[in-house]
């Protein structure tokens, strides 16, 4: 009798410190449906959640909200619970008044036009509200350190400040042409160290696309490229050879695509001639375009916010390194011809083109940008160029899916918000054409990017382990835009856009160099990807500084002008 009462009382205090447990667990701030991230197994969610495959891989529907899903991501060994992204609502904090109440004021806050993120790293929450209050996205993650520290700039305000100004009609001297040409390898055994190892195809054109802007004698050229990325070399050769037939203020923006091969050479192979061609077909886009050069009825602006319900633009858009920061806007710079029809349509939007992952396809492509631009075409004319924005750590797609048939949805996913924008672009009040250029320098303290640098297959203008770069503030009218040479992270793009003026603001990512990843000083991690291939800690910082002397800069005939 004793016995079994010794074994009933520890069976008790067994069950009650397992109820103690669960209910400890249900009760911590970033709990998920009981599930602590960090703590909780995959089985464990399992059990839970359920089995998530009719919908997709660690995706789960949201009852009454059919395009929102939650996003469950697992790691290490045991498949540990990393965190959630999540549209469901969690009753414990449904609007941004129940957050604060509950949580206290947020470490960081950015203010979208329509929606607002609250950062709560320490408590390992985030979320996403809509301007009314609701919250309707939610991102659980493992507590930690508080990320962005107490007293450095934490609210960014992207609203937009500048007052609408009376539309203007379009000087006779303003005029705007545009051309693509492919720049796909004219032979495919050569792109590779070893072809028969790495035996591609050529699954998708890939392209130059440019625009040029032009008043009096004063040239604006973008060219978007659907490349991996440009060396300094072969920029410089470019725009050195454009400068001698007069466009001396050219603007190179590399998509980034993954779907096409390193044509800087930092993994190991530099495809010299195949560089040098997209050289050359790039020269010959921009000669093209300038052959096209027509006046303008007008110059137009627009932008709209895809829905970040769910933490995430859901199968489009999420960030990998801290979910719930990601840029939601998609932007449109459009010029009008005499006819009414555009003659080019300036895409900008922050997301890695890398659903389809070349080693294992084989087939180049533009990946989703290549979609994006022919469904642009196709609904609203002209000529599309495509430039990539703050696109670091890592702004890379939702895609439920890898893939050529997912690069196409995701194209066409996005050329939807891109039509939105060109539904609610208005004429701009200025044909001003402005650029202020600023030399930057960069130590560089990443042991890869030193290696590389220090014996690149081109000459490099590095000093004492400091590379010499730029940043441009370049204004198209009412559009301004920022030149950064590399892949910045979302929230230094944020603060450094929150103290632009243009009507239009936009971050111009991976434009005339590709330094690599460019960090916050508050959010480097020494050992980690990212950290490795950028210039270091001093990378984040010094883009920061330069952005927020460029930021505020107008061309000189505008009010305020600095």
């Amino acid at each position: 009798m004793r016995t079994y009462t010794l074994v009933a009382s520890a069976c008790l205090l067994g069950l009650v410190a397992v109820a103690r447990a669960e209910s400890s667990a249900s009760a911590a701030p970033n709990a998920y449906k009981g599930l602590v991230p960090g703590q909780a197994t995959r089985d464990q969610a399992t059990k839970v959640l359920g089995d998530p495959s009719a919908v997709g891989r660690d995706r789960y529907p949201v009852p009454g909200s059919p395009d929102v899903t939650d996003r469950v991501f697992f790691g290490g060994r045991g498949g540990t619970l990393r965190g959630v992204s999540a549209g469901s609502v969690d009753p414990r904090y449904p609007t941004r008044d129940k957050i604060v109440a509950s949580l206290g004021q947020p470490e960081a806050r950015v203010r979208f036009q329509t929606q607002e993120l609250l950062d709560y790293s320490e408590k390992g929450l985030r979320f996403i509200c809509e301007a009314s209050g609701k919250t309707t996205g939610a991102i659980y993650f493992a507590a930690g350190r508080r990320r962005v520290p107490a007293g450095y700039p934490n609210t960014f305000d992207l609203r937009g400040k500048a007052p609408t100004a009376k539309p203007a009609p379009a000087p006779a001297d303003f005029r705007v042409g545009a051309a693509e040409i492919s720049i796909a390898p004219q032979r495919l055994d050569d792109v590779a160290a070893d072809a028969k190892e790495h035996r591609y195809t050529l699954h998708e054109d890939l392209l130059a696309r440019v625009a040029i802007f032009q008043r009096g004698d004063n040239k604006i050229v973008l060219a978007g490229l659907d490349v991996f990325g440009m060396a300094p070399w072969d920029l410089r050769a470019l725009r050195a050879s454009l400068a001698k037939r007069g466009f001396d203020q050219v603007f190179v923006a590399m998509s980034h695509t993954h779907a096409n091969v390193d044509t800087i050479g930092f993994y190991g192979y530099y495809p010299k001639a195949y560089a040098q061609h997209i050289v050359r077909q790039t020269e010959r886009a921009v000669l093209a375009a300038a052959e096209k050069m027509m006046p303008v009825q007008s110059l137009k602006i627009g932008s709209v916010e895809m829905p970040l319900a769910g933490g995430r633009v859901v199968d489009l858009v999420w960030n990998g390194r801290n979910p719930g920061l990601v840029d939601p806007t998609v932007s449109l710079i459009q010029a009008i011809g005499q006819d009414g029809r555009p003659i080019v349509n300036v895409i900008h939007l922050a997301c890695h083109p890398e659903v389809i992952r070349r080693n294992e396809k084989r087939g180049l492509s533009p990946d989703y940008v290549g979609t994006l631009c022919k469904e642009v075409r196709r609904q609203l004319g002209g000529q599309p160029v495509f430039l990539n924005g703050s696109i670091g750590g890592m702004l890379t797609p939702d895609a439920p899916v890898r893939g050529y048939a997912s690069a196409v949805t995701m194209g066409k996913g996005f050329a939807r918000f891109v039509i939105q924008a060109a539904k609610a672009a208005t004429p701009t009040s200025s044909y001003d054409l402005w650029v202020h250029h600023r030399p930057v320098m960069y130590p560089i303290t990443a042991e890869a990017i030193l290696k590389f640098l220090e014996h690149a297959p081109g000459p490099v203008d590095i000093v004492e382990r400091r590379v010499r770069t730029e940043m441009n503030a370049v204004w198209i009218g009412d559009a301004q835009m920022i030149t950064v040479p590399g892949e910045l992270l979302p929230e230094l793009g944020f603060e450094i856009m929150s103290h632009m003026t243009g009507r239009l603001r936009l971050i111009l990512g991976l434009t005339n160099d590709e330094l690599g990843y460019l960090i916050p000083s508050y959010d480097f991690r020494a050992g980690t990807y990212e950290e490795r291939t950028g210039p270091g800690a001093a990378g984040g910082p010094i883009t920061r500084s330069v952005g927020l002397e460029l930021a505020p800069l107008r061309p000189p005939s505008t009010p305020g002008a600095r």
